[in-house]
């Protein structure tokens, strides 16, 4: 990550349109940019440690070792079609899979615990079915493109420590390709591209309990997808920052059913909307310090705390080149 820390609490000018700066090529790598999580991901939830006692089968592991790890470092593994992947994950343990090549995934794919999937150098398109993350702890999904048709993947049924990163999401159908509900907690979104689609990322529902849905949304590229990005439901705390918002025809972020959502450093283009509570079952939401262009000014309501992980904020002007270039899949 690069740029300030914490931003001041105050809203940017949004009359302009700020100058766009050339590409910092003078950057790490994009590879550099995945070694380690950022966000909720990184703040294990308090019961974790609980529940692993409680596993008499699971080895005793630090909780640092949870938090947005995945696999570790095992030796890799490699899987070309949906039965290979299937065998890989009823393995004992940890476990890093890279994919490569297209793979119907025909039907969903439940992911475990302790799992890394990763695309390999060549790519990896996944079709036909969609990733199921329900109850599992610590999970990586990163240099993925999805292109499903429907929900890519589901984060639910009390899933915590999961991080989706630096993958490309195409389509989406009636839902959104990337949900996160059902007491999900402790998530990142991060470096992902999501386009061709009326939804892109959906926190919570109508029926989840307060308390859970920590999620961070960061350096993602909703480009040319209606609304949802993400639109919480019953969320605790969502942070949205340094995101690159274009054209986006119904809105940006909405915050409702008394969800707390932050909204700062990111750049939204040409959107009907940026940033608002729901008409009906309002959450609040707070915008600073992002750059609006051609875009109208965010609906704010409420409060919302500063969440309790370090991150740093890139320049919002420089983030059309910055995620424009870096997010989603490596070709």
């Amino acid at each position: 990550m690069r740029g300030i820390p914490r931003i001041p609490d105050e809203e940017a000018d949004a009359d302009a349109a700020p100058e766009q700066s050339e590409a910092d090529e003078s950057g790490p790598p994009q590879e550099e940019e995945t070694e380690a999580p950022v966000g909720w991901v990184t703040e294990l939830p308090a019961h974790s440690g609980e529940e692993e006692e409680e596993e008499e089968d699971e080895p005793s592991r630090a909780p640092e070792e949870r938090a947005g790890t995945g696999g570790g470092d095992t030796d890799p593994v490699t899987a070309t079609d949906a039965d290979e992947l299937a065998g890989h994950l009823e393995a004992d343990g940890p476990v890093v899979v890279e994919l490569d090549g297209d793979i119907d995934l025909d039907g969903h794919v439940q992911i475990p615990s302790d799992t890394t999937l990763i695309g390999s150098e060549e790519g990896a398109e996944l079709t036909g079915g969609h990733l199921v993350v329900e109850g599992s702890d610590n999970v990586v999904l990163t240099g993925l493109a999805f292109d499903t048709g429907g929900t890519a993947v589901a984060v639910r049924g009390g899933a915590r420590n999961v991080w989706v990163d630096h993958s490309t999401f195409t389509g989406g159908g009636d839902g959104a390709p990337l949900e996160v509900a059902d007491g999900a907690d402790h998530v990142t979104v991060s470096w992902n591209h999501f386009q061709e689609a009326s939804s892109a990322l959906t926190v919570g529902g109508t029926d989840d309990e307060p308390g859970a849905l920590h999620v961070t949304v960061h350096h993602n590229h909703f480009d040319g997808t209606s609304g949802h990005h993400p639109r919480a439901r019953n969320a605790e705390h969502v942070h949205v920052f340094n995101n690159y918002f274009r054209s986006n025809a119904e809105y940006g972020v909405e915050s409702a059913h008394d969800s707390n959502v932050l909204v700062e450093g990111n750049y939204f283009q040409n959107n009907e909307l940026s940033v608002h509570p729901a008409e009906e079952d309002p959450g609040n939401a707070v915008a600073r310090d992002n750059l609006l262009v051609d875009t109208p000014q965010p609906e704010i309501r409420g409060e919302v705390p500063d969440p309790p992980y370090t991150y740093e904020l890139d320049p919002a002007t420089e983030i059309p080149d910055l995620v424009g270039e870096g997010a989603g899949a490596p070709d």
